[in-house]
């Protein structure tokens, strides 16, 4: 992720952020968070209210449409799993 602007000036991120509940959910979720700031080492600033209860395991960057996860899979599979009981 490029932390300067052609011009030399610091430039905000947008990104999608994978995670988990913590410490043990399987339904991954994800969230979309624009003006982001960047360090002086490339990499975007998560704010500790965000991260506080979360098991995040990407950062991704731009507005990702999610299509397809394996969390979707296990949870439909329980739940299958119920009614044929």
């Amino acid at each position: 992720m490029k932390s300067e602007s052609a011009e030399g000036q610091k430039s905000n991120a947008t990104v999608t952020i994978l995670y988990y509940e913590a410490p043990v959910g399987l339904e991954m979720h994800n969230a979309v968070m624009t003006n982001l700031q960047i360090s002086h080492t490339g990499r975007v600033m998560i704010p500790e209210s965000f991260r506080r209860g979360k098991s995040i395991i990407a950062v991704l960057e731009g507005e990702c449409k999610i299509l397809n996860s394996l969390g979707e899979r296990v949870y439909s599979q329980r739940v299958m799993s119920k009614i044929e009981n």
